[in-house]
């Protein structure tokens, strides 16, 4: 009997579409990279996907709106990718763990896309005209109940203080993982051990700081 995939192939039209704007997406991640979000142009990125600057139009309608696409598309794949492996995990510190360990690795494994994000001071600080997707900080919203989660449940076990509300210990936490990876992306070489070399660094000051104990 053939799969669900196999009864329901992806259109061809559809899947040529769908990479034609993973190629854009990514082309215009190296030129916001190399020439920063002002000084890039969707000419500069036609050229770096190689396709005519009439086809960037026909999935972007500008700069801005690609960006912003940009956002929404890296934190999704950072909510996805994160909320799956602390899924996994049973006990609240490796959930934690887990946590630190994801975020600093998709900044490392993205680090072009989001140097330039914090370059234009992310969601916190947004220096260009409109704020982003509201999707995009939906999604943010989310997850951190998400994280929030985690924290109330470190509160059950006796982990975390219990005078701490569960989202205000949760964007500590996220506040911490922010302060430790902005000076790594403004360095021009990787330190040894990357992001993750900081993990335990992070925990530590995090779970001290916290603790019921």
């Amino acid at each position: 009997m053939n799969n669900i995939k196999e009864m329901n192939p992806v259109p061809r039209k559809l899947r040529d579409k769908l990479l034609r704007r993973s190629d854009i997406l990514e082309a215009a991640i190296r030129v916001f990279a190399e020439k920063g979000y002002h000084e890039a142009t969707m000419l500069d990125i036609a050229r770096q996907a190689e396709y005519a600057v009439g086809t960037i139009y026909l999935y972007f309608k500008d700069k801005q709106s690609l960006y912003l696409a940009l956002i929404d598309e890296k934190t999704e794949g950072f909510i996805r990718s994160t909320e799956s492996k602390i899924d996994k995990t049973q006990e609240v510190l490796d959930k934690i763990k887990v946590l630190v360990e994801e975020e600093l690795l998709y900044f490392e494994e993205n680090r072009d896309f989001f140097k330039i994000y914090f370059s234009e001071g992310g969601i916190d600080n947004w220096t260009i005209k409109d704020k982003p997707h509201i999707s995009t900080i939906n999604k943010l919203v989310k997850f951190m109940d998400y994280v929030a989660g985690i924290m109330k449940a470190g509160q059950d076990k006796g982990i975390i203080k219990d005078d701490l509300e569960p989202k205000k210990a949760a964007y500590l936490l996220m506040s911490l993982i922010k302060a430790n990876t902005l000076p790594w992306f403004k360095e021009s070489q990787v330190k040894e051990g990357g992001l993750r070399g900081q993990t335990a660094a992070i925990l530590d000051i995090f779970l001290r700081g916290v603790s019921a104990r």
